[in-house]
This record gives structure tokens, C-alpha cells and sequence, in this order.
């Protein structure tokens, strides 16, 4: 079997530097790939839920199937069971079999799972937001890094009304899931999927396209969880700024918690006793895009790999608990519209936060 890294790189969806930077970084605590590419912002959640679909065989679960999952259908296996197989049941397909989201779909595990419930259709899902809804479901106190004043734990029902029982669940075009039929022997993936275009006779890979500033509002307004709303904002923040980050305030400190071609987030650990782009707008609760020099600047310049920093503050209520830092715009120095889709997108971000935290 094809490694997953040697797979992202062949189709082009992440660079060798990062590729490296995170295998060592799995080297060292033993975390999955591409939960850690995910995490580190340089691969996008869908991509890489395809990406291990392809390698395994198996049809994936992207973001907005996990998020507009049937709550319910978690009680149909044993609480004990689903936290040891990293399993959750997340729908049914229109001939009634369970759709399993699994972080390792091998065949033990569904024969184990026909056991439980009968018919199944068993998909993957990348670690890195399965396991969080895994511990959401079934009662394991999840460990976070990004540390604010929000519930760590937060489960909201669907998006959208569970559907009919005659709505065909592998239907491309259903709202709840969009996964490929199987049979016997093999998975007929559906070219949308597979992230594959045919052109006669051909596949092609299609590049992700960016998302919009509107989009990606509408996105936030029913993200299910923190850690959905951040991986749906540093999307957009890829597709628009050459790097960027997401970071946490604890105390006073500004600490990496997402980023985009960013050299270390580890690294990005900004006292805010000192002058930085991220203290102005955490104090002027504004957009900045200027500060004086200090220590801090400079590694937050450094780091972005920029000679610009322009940051937005993230607000849940009074306080401002987290900003959006980002380097050069794609579209170059003539771009005079990144200053303000940065703040509309902090906006959308803290609203999110604080609408998770309120449920």
C-alpha cells in the first residue's frame, strides 16, 4: 500500500518542506499525518480525507458530512466499543445500512460492526476531527490545545433536518452525504469525490477551489464545533494570504493555534507586554496593519515569512480571545481588499465561538 505522504505529495497537495516538517514532528509524538498536516494548516480537511479514501479503498466522510451527522445513530454501538475503534455511526444509506465514519476502516472492525448493528457502509475520516466528535458522542473528556473561554465539548444537533427515510444517503447530491455506492468487491467512487475530472477516458486532478469571503461567513454560521470553525477560517485564509495563523490569547500571550505557510507555529509564542501587529488589535479590538519594531514583530514577521503583518482580532463578547494574523495576499500589494475580508472574517469567527459557547 502507498504511504498517505508519498500519496499527498504525488497529488500535489502538499509541499516536501511541509511534508518533512511533519514527519518529524510525528517521529517525535506519534500523531497520524495527516491529522498533523491538517493541524498545522497545510492541508485542507477534505483533501486529506480523500487522499486516504483513495489509499485505503474506501469512500471518505468530508467536514460537512461529520457536521451534519445523525446525532442519534451514536447510541446504536456500545459507547466503550466506538471509543476504542475510533467508530461513529453518522447516517443511514436509502436501503437502511449504517454509515461508519472510522479512522481505520479494516475489515475486523466491520465484521465486528455487523455483529453489532447489521449492514453497514463503512467510511474513513481523517483523526483529527473524528476523534474530538468521538469524544463528543460517547463521553471521553477531549483534550484541546486551543484554550479560551468556550466549552471544550460542544455538540449541536444536524445542520438540517434528519431526511426522509426514502432520502437516498449516497446520493451525490444529498445534503447529508454525498458518498460513493459500494458492492462486494470493490468502491465505484463518484468523480466529485475522488477529487478526479474525466476527459475522455482520462482523470484529471481538479485543484480546491478557493473559497469566498462570502462562502465561507455562510460556513461559520453552522460550523458544529470550535475546532470546525477554525479549520473552515484558515481555509479561506489559504486560499487568500501566502501565510497566515490562528492565535489563542492566554493571559497575556498570544499562542500559535492553526497556521498556513507558516514556518513553526510552535514557534509563535508572542508576549503582549511587547508591540506587535497581534497587540494592537487585540487592544484596539480593530484591524492593525502597523507596529513599531520590537522582538516580537520581528519573529512574527519572521515567521509569516512577510514584510507585512496585518492581524484581526477575534471577539466573543467583551474580550478579545484569539486574532487572525496573516503575511502577503496572493494578488500582491495591489490587493485593497485583503485588510477588510481579514476583519469581516474575524468577525464571522467570533461569532461562531460565541454561538458554540452559548449552546
Amino acid at each position: 500500500m502507498v504511504r498517505i505522504g508519498d500519496l499527498l505529495q504525488e497529488k500535489g497537495l502538499v509541499r516536501a518542506s511541509d511534508l518533512a516538517a511533519a514527519l518529524d514532528e510525528q517521529a517525535r509524538e506519534g500523531r497520524r499525518l495527516c491529522s498533523l498536516l491538517i493541524t498545522r494548516g497545510v492541508l485542507d480537511f477534505d483533501a486529506g480525507a480523500r487522499a486516504l479514501g483513495d489509499q485505503l479503498g474506501v469512500p471518505c466522510a468530508l467536514s460537512k458530512h461529520l457536521a451534519n451527522r445523525d446525532t442519534s445513530l451514536a447510541a446504536l454501538i456500545p459507547s466503550d466499543f466506538g471509543r476504542a475503534s475510533n467508530a461513529l455511526p453518522i447516517g443511514r444509506t436509502s436501503g437502511g445500512a449504517l454509515i461508519v465514519a472510522a479512522r481505520d476502516p479494516a475489515p475486523a472492525l466491520r465484521t465486528a460492526l455487523e455483529r453489532l448493528v447489521g449492514a453497514i457502509t463503512l467510511v474513513v475520516a481523517p483523526a483529527t476531527q473524528l476523534e474530538h466528535l468521538i469524544a463528543v458522542s460517547y463521553g471521553r473528556a477531549a483534550t484541546e490545545e486551543f484554550d479560551i473561554d468556550v466549552d471544550s465539548q460542544v455538540d449541536l444537533p444536524p445542520l438540517v433536518p434528519p431526511p426522509p427515510p426514502d432520502v437516498d444517503m449516497l446520493d451525490p447530491d444529498s445534503m447529508r452525504l454525498a458518498l460513493s455506492p459500494l458492492d462486494d468487491e470493490r468502491v465505484a467512487k463518484d468523480p466529485t469525490q475522488s477529487g478526479l475530472l474525466q476527459i475522455g477516458g482520462m482523470s484529471r486532478m481538479l485543484p480546491p477551489a478557493a473559497p469566498t469571503i462570502a462562502a465561507t461567513q455562510l460556513a461559520l454560521e453552522h460550523a458544529a464545533t470550535r475546532d470546525a470553525a477554525s479549520d473552515l477560517a484558515m481555509r479561506y485564509v489559504a486560499g487568500r494570504w501566502l501565510s497566515g495563523a490562528i492565535v489563542a490569547i492566554r493571559e497575556d500571550t498570544a499562542i500559535g493555534h492553526r497556521g498556513h505557510g507558516i514556518i513553526d507555529l510552535a514557534e509563535l509564542h508572542l508576549p503582549l507586554r511587547l508591540g506587535s501587529t497581534i497587540q494592537r488589535a487585540i487592544q484596539s479590538k480593530r484591524v492593525a496593519t502597523t507596529s513599531p519594531p520590537s522582538p516580537a514583530q520581528d519573529q512574527l514577521v519572521r515567521l509569516l515569512r512577510t514584510n507585512a503583518v496585518v492581524a484581526a482580532p477575534i471577539v466573543v463578547g467583551d474580550d478579545a480571545v484569539a486574532a487572525i494574523a496573516v503575511g502577503d495576499s496572493i494578488h500582491g500589494a495591489a490587493d485593497s481588499n485583503a485588510a477588510t475580508e481579514l476583519g469581516q472574517l474575524a468577525q464571522a469567527l467570533g461569532n461562531a465561538y460565541a454561538r458554540i459557547q452559548r449552546a
